[in-house]
């Protein structure tokens, strides 16, 4: 036996040759699937359960029990008073909890003076934990309604199957075993099968206002297409521009990334990215070569995920943390002030997005042969005078754009507007029914899978679980707390929106904040951008996806140079800007 050496290397490389290379594929997205479902919580037992509520005083603790049932359907509301020596604490909540889809274990308390006057409660001085069959846990309170300090979570329903679902569609949506838009519906496929849910409810995410909105900008450039304004466009910006592609392309980041954070990133590079394919048409193919086509589409998509942060209305993340900050943290926060939290993060990286992109297609900083303005001022003139048809383009185009600026005045949805414009472009005869042919409907049905398997993972109980598993950081010193905060909900969002990520995480980021004493506009505020700064996944962001939707790469290529983007986000967020939040007094570190 001394004598015998195996050569271990040439043994895996033998038994890797014993199969093709799609079914070891098969086997390490079935072995996703397994790790998933192992990690997921179990499904809460039917039993007796108790929430022990904790209120510490500064002269005296007051605690109380809430009992109730998990596995039947609440007949009552129990309401108990517990005296203290000057207060009373009141619990109120169901007596009973269906263990079933969707559902939510909720009580709330209060606590009254002498004189029955309510005694504004606060994070750090409430505490809350369930107790069960085989369960404990810490639940903090994520909503004040009316002087009532709230306490909620989803109960965990199948929410092992809706993790492996996860782990499975993400290694598929990367390793592209089978094209994206298949995988996207395996998910509703697995959902009804597994029993979580019917086909109603899961195959909603796939007509989201999201998925429509995709769907009309899709139209809206066709019609550009078609008509030849993008060409016209194209050659106007051409004139004008630099000469030279690395600055060309920093003028349309900057461009994207300023209307991202007035209007959806999703509609931004909807204007944008039809004008870029244009003008890239007209590059000669010696810059081509160096990579600029990709670049350019990408830095595009890139500059819109950063500018949405820029601003309150860029991103509704940016609205829901202010929202919750002003109602649940005390804070007074108006629309201006969030340009001070965004903008030094939407500042910092487009350059730094820009440069990276450069060097990573190797693009030509200088002029190139044959890449000349009179070119195109001699083709614009060869274009004549707009026509009928590149007119009516240009009004449905400038009344969207418009509507979409406008739309806290008027009040109708960014959906809504460009679908309107969209129809008004059939109405008028510029699109018939071979221009939806034309659509690519394999973007709309993988980023409808995106939102499926997030709707499936919050009423599953599984995003409360990661959430509430975040509590278990009081021990970390802050700044590492901040970075992995930013790193989960950057993870979280490359699966999920960053709105459902905000949602999950930001009632959750408050008490934890108050829990390690960290200010919770800087917890906060890193969650709601961390939600949004997603450039490795295809799913993770609308225009990640748009630019997918080109054709000019495949789902590993944008992984492959996204991925190093994400780290650069990550440690800028965790570690660089939260200075200069500090510096501009809008945070406190300790």
């Amino acid at each position: 036996m001394n004598g015998m050496r195996i050569n271990r290397p040439l043994l895996f490389e033998q038994l890797y040759q014993l199969l093709p290379a799609r079914y070891w594929t098969i086997l390490f997205v079935l072995l996703a699937g397994v790790v998933g479902y192992l990690m997921a919580p179990a499904d809460l037992l039917p039993g007796d359960y108790t929430a022990h509520i904790q209120v510490t005083l500064p002269d005296q603790t007051i605690t109380a029990v809430h009992p109730f049932k998990v596995g039947r359907v609440a007949k009552e509301t129990i309401i108990q008073t517990v005296s203290g020596d000057e207060y009373q604490l009141i619990v109120s909540g169901a007596s009973a909890f269906p263990n079933q889809l969707g559902q939510s274990l909720t009580y709330r308390v209060r606590l009254l003076g002498t004189t029955k006057n309510a005694i504004p409660l606060t994070l750090d001085n409430v505490s809350s934990t369930i107790i069960g069959p085989s369960y404990q846990q810490h639940l903090p309170a994520t909503k004040i309604n009316n002087g009532w300090l709230v306490f909620t979570m989803h109960i965990p329903f199948k929410a092992k199957i809706a993790l492996a679902l996860l782990f499975i569609v993400a290694t598929l949506w990367l390793t592209e075993l089978i094209p994206l838009a298949a995988s996207a519906l395996l998910i509703p496929v697995v959902v009804v099968a597994a029993g979580i849910t019917d086909a109603q409810t899961i195959l909603q995410p796939f007509s989201h206002p999201i998925i429509i909105l995709f769907l009309a900008g899709f139209l809206l450039a066709e019609g550009m297409r078609h008509t030849g304004v993008d060409r016209r466009l194209a050659l106007a910006i051409l004139s004008r521009a630099s000469l030279k592609p690395a600055y060309l392309m920093l003028t349309m980041m900057g461009l994207t990334a300023f209307l991202s954070m007035w209007m959806s990133n999703t509609a931004s590079v909807a204007v944008i990215i039809p004008i870029a394919l244009a003008i890239l048409d007209k590059i000669p193919e010696e810059v081509g070569r160096t990579g600029f086509r990709r670049a350019l589409i990408l830095s595009v998509a890139y500059a819109a995920t950063v500018g949405g942060v820029g601003s309150a209305i860029g991103t509704p993340a940016n609205i829901m943390a202010i929202s919750f900050l002003n109602e649940f943290a005390g804070t007074d926060l108006a629309f201006v002030d969030w340009f001070r939290f965004g903008l030094p993060v939407t500042i910092l990286m487009i350059p730094i997005i820009w440069l990276y992109l450069l060097l990573s297609f190797h693009v030509k900083l200088g002029e190139v042969g044959g890449f000349s303005r009179e070119m195109y001022e001699q083709e614009k003139q060869a274009l004549g005078t707009p026509n009928r048809g590149q007119w009516l383009v240009l009004l449905a185009f400038a009344g969207v754009i418009v509507l979409w600026l406008t739309e806290r005045w008027h009040g109708l949805s960014t959906t809504i507007v460009a679908l309107s414009g969209a129809v008004f472009l059939f109405l008028t005869n510029i699109l018939d029914k071979e221009s939806l042919n034309r659509i690519n409907w394999n973007a709309l049905l993988t980023f409808g899978g995106g939102l499926a398997i997030g709707v499936t993972l919050v009423n599953t109980g599984v995003s409360d679980w990661i959430t509430l598993h975040l509590t278990g950081l009081e021990h970390l010193p802050p700044a590492i707390v901040i970075f992995l905060v930013a790193a989960l909900t950057l993870v979280t969002g490359a699966f999920i929106s960053n709105t459902a990520t905000a949602a999950m995480l930001i009632p959750i980021a408050i008490p934890l904040a108050q829990i390690l004493q960290i200010d919770p506009r800087l917890l906060v505020a890193v969650v709601a951008i961390g939600s949004s700064i997603d450039f490795a996944l295809v799913v993770g962001t609308p225009p990640t996806m748009m630019a997918y939707s080109t054709g000019l790469f495949r789902p590993q290529d944008i992984f492959r140079r996204g991925i190093l983007l994400n780290v650069i986000g990550l440690l800028i967020l965790s570690f660089g800007v939260i200075w200069i939040w500090q510096l501009l007094g809008i945070v406190t570190l300790r």
